[in-house]
């Protein structure tokens, strides 16, 4: 017993001994250097993160502006639970000593000394907030430093700023800083909200944070909150009644993820587009759908699955609501460990292949065309950009020549697209390209009508903008990843031309006929409208579907660029766009507002001739019933029919007839016809640019409309149809039996 008391006595004196030494250093350190003791920007509050969730509150991502998964909150915010608690924890006079509390420093020693005791700490909050900010005392005069620091802190802040930097910054398990993050992370709360078992669990973590997080160490947690209760029943806190209610209190902690990160590609767009509206709100509520967006990820990712052999390596998506603009569900890669899936495939720039055709079909339908309007799927020699003469044709290398625009632009078909655009004009078509927001129109070539077939780089966003134009019925508004309401938009497409092209797009019988499937069974209910593209090569394989609501826009290929084994977007990308609208219509009562749609004149249904499109005449064997703008009914009828039925073709078709030698129509009246009127110039036509390589003049094929025409450029003949490329403006005639055509004015620019 005696040992005991003489080793008790040197231990106390040599505590004593130290905590003097203590005292008399720090008074020197903070006689000597007080003015340096303290650096006020090392306590100024950092910045706020963002907290980024979804339309319903599901967070996509918590930022880290300054690497420390931390926010910031006011003794007011933090709560009264929450403040007690840690007072009750960690220094319940931290109201009513200075900086060192003498009373806690006799008690450490009292306890310290006894041997087998429990270790007791001294630090007052102030000391805990300067060990925060400067890092723990390290050598013989780091203790004192921290004291005199600690004294010059309370001189410069009040108690609550004090007890404020603490609960900001005190550690709270799991790399979380400071009770807001903790609360939300583990209760998925704020703080204010907590009870007293809950705040009192929290005030048990900062003393042992790797062993009382409550996310693994549950029961240890447990252990802590049960010394905090105590205590704040002993203080008198907290009644005995409300600290038994506390113990008994289940205890439920967020399974999530702390610190999520969820559709990554697109939370990068809206922080990016945050800083650029200087939006000063740190808890931002976006457009997104998390649940359809996990459901469209994990569709794409598994509907990739049997395309790779064919060589594609990953997808992207998005749907959009049509009303607003708004993005519910966005995919920037299907596949994050494959090729590319790390980046935001949504804003590549790809060849979009046919999907742009539906809005050159538009400008032919506002310039008085309608579904039933032959249009030429005519072979008809081109040059491209490089200069090389081509023969453009269509998917199947087949030629059709007339046909429909409902089955032309439902089936896809190039040629067609080709005279569509020669008729409304290239020039326009890049026009309405640009009004549809598509960046690179503006650099396209007005003088090619191939710029139809993907002559254009674009992103999947900015197809996804395009087609909800139509879908609104000719309208655009800007894509946002905010939550918005309805606007009105701009008018870029009539709206009986929109109506339209959405009525071909939503013809099951005519995709049938041009795909032999209508994939109606994979999105099931109302009619949708489709359209896809293939880029040349196949590169890129496209799908857009439409319905009233949403829009769904799917990109599938090789984020590398490497082509795929003829994988077409029917094919490829369009079971995926279908399977996305019939996920989004699953959730339409939570995505889309009930309101009274405008109403619209309905299309009118008449009977017309299938190969005319005008109305039946006599000799018209074929009837078909074809959609039209009440305000644009055919009125002319069909005179084209001999008395069997047989079509009289247009001179222009001779040379096809001559090839196909289709059934049932006049050919040799045709090339009569073709002799009597003038012959036409139909390569190159009338202002065509024609590009032709530096290194070399390639010749090209002159062509007329009709058969056996000669032809002279700049007013000399050329020696059959084949003429060698000369930089310059030219004109081009064809003389047919003494008759001329009208001039076809060209240029040709070398390179």
């Amino acid at each position: 017993m005696k040992r005991l008391l003489r080793h008790a006595f040197w231990a106390l004196r040599a505590v004593l001994v130290a905590a003097l030494g203590t005292a008399a250093l720090a008074s020197l350190l903070f006689a000597a250097t007080r003015d340096a003791l303290i650096d006020e920007a090392l306590f100024a509050r950092p910045l706020d993160p963002v907290q980024v969730s979804d339309r319903d509150g599901i967070a996509l991502r918590h930022t880290l502006p300054d690497s420390v998964d931390r926010r910031w909150v006011t003794l007011d915010e933090a709560g009264e639970n929450v403040v007690r608690a840690f007072l009750a924890a960690e220094d319940a006079r931290f109201y009513e000593h200075g900086a060192v509390d003498p009373q806690a420093i006799l008690r450490a020693i009292a306890v310290d000394v006894v041997p087998g005791g429990r270790v007791s700490g001294a630090s007052t909050i102030t000391q805990q907030v300067v060990k925060l900010v400067y890092g723990r005392p390290h050598g013989l005069f780091e203790k004192p430093l921290e004291v005199a620091r600690a004294i010059e802190l309370e001189n410069r802040f009040t108690k609550d700023e004090i007890l404020e930097q603490y609960l900001n910054r005190v550690p709270m398990g799991n790399g979380i800083v400071g009770v807001a993050r903790a609360s939300e992370a583990y209760f998925g709360r704020p703080p204010s909200e907590l009870s007293v078992g809950e705040a009192a669990l929290l005030a048990g973590i900062p003393q042992a944070p790797s062993i009382t997080e409550p996310r693994r160490h549950l029961a240890r947690a447990r252990q802590r909150q049960s010394y905090v209760l105590d205590r704040l029943a002993a203080l008198g806190w907290r009644s005995e009644e409300e600290v038994s209610r506390a113990r008994t209190q289940p205890i439920e902690i967020g399974v999530g993820a702390p610190r999520p990160f969820r559709a990554p590609r697109f939370v990068d767009r809206v922080l990016t587009a945050r800083r650029e509206r200087a939006m000063p709100s740190t808890s931002v509520t976006t457009s997104l759908s998390w649940p359809l967006t996990d459901e469209l990820g994990r569709s794409l990712a598994q509907g990739l699955g049997p395309l790779r052999e064919r060589g594609a390596t990953n997808a992207a998506g998005v749907v959009v609501a049509n009303e607003t603009g708004e993005i519910l569900a966005y995919v920037g890669a299907a596949d994050e460990a494959a090729e590319g899936g790390a980046l935001d495939l949504l804003g590549s720039r790809r060849q979009p292949g046919s999907t742009l055709k539906p809005f050159a079909y538009a400008l032919f339908f506002e310039s008085g065309a309608t579904p039933a309007t032959p249009v030429d799927d005519l072979r008809r020699p081109m040059t491209g950009r490089s200069g090389t003469l081509y023969l453009p044709g269509d998917f199947d290398g087949r030629e059709r020549g007339p046909v429909p625009a409902r089955l032309a632009l439902a089936s896809s078909l190039n040629l067609a697209a080709l005279d569509v655009v020669s008729r409304v004009g290239p020039d326009r078509f890049v026009d309405r390209l640009e009004a549809l927001g598509f960046a690179r129109a503006a650099s396209a070539d007005r003088d090619s009508a191939a710029m139809v077939l993907g002559g254009i780089d674009v992103t999947a966003l900015e197809l996804a903008g395009a087609y909800v134009t139509l879908a609104r019925g000719g309208t655009r508004v800007p894509l946002t990843a905010f939550r918005g309401e309805p606007i009105a938009g701009e008018r870029v497409v009539a709206s009986s031309a929109a109506r339209l092209v959405t009525d071909v797009l939503s013809d099951a019988d005519a995709r049938r006929a041009g795909f032999g499937r209508d994939l109606a069974e994979l999105a099931p209910g109302d009619a949708f409208a489709l359209k896809t593209g293939t880029s040349t090569g196949f590169h890129d394989a496209w799908a857009a579907v439409y319905d009233d609501d949403f829009t769904v826009l799917v990109w599938v290929g090789d984020p590398s660029g490497e082509a795929m084994h003829g994988l077409a977007g029917f094919e490829g990308a369009a079971p995926l766009a279908v399977r996305g609208l019939a996920l989004a219509r699953a959730r339409r009562a939570e995505l889309v507002r009930d309101v009274p749609a405008p109403t619209e004149v309905a299309l009118a249904t008449v009977s017309v001739c299938a190969q005319t499109g005008l109305l039946p005449g006599p000799r018209c064997h074929h009837v078909v019933r074809e959609r039209f703008d009440p305000a644009a009914l055919p009125h002319e009828r069909c005179s084209a029919h001999e008395e069997d039925g047989t079509l009289a073709l247009a001179p222009r078709y001779a040379a096809w007839a001559a090839r196909a030698r289709p059934s049932g129509v006049v050919v040799a009246e045709a090339s009569r016809e073709a002799h009597r009127e003038p012959p036409r110039v139909t390569y190159p036509q009338d202002g065509a640019t024609l590009l032709a390589p530096s290194a070399s003049a390639p010749e090209i094929t002159l062509h007329a409309s009709s058969d056996g025409a000669r032809f002279e450029i700049d007013g000399e003949a050329v020696r059959g149809a084949r003429w060698r490329m000369a930089p310059g403006e030219h004109v081009l005639v064809a003389v047919l039996d003494g008759r001329r055509s009208a001039p076809s004015r060209f240029e040709v620019i070398g390179r």
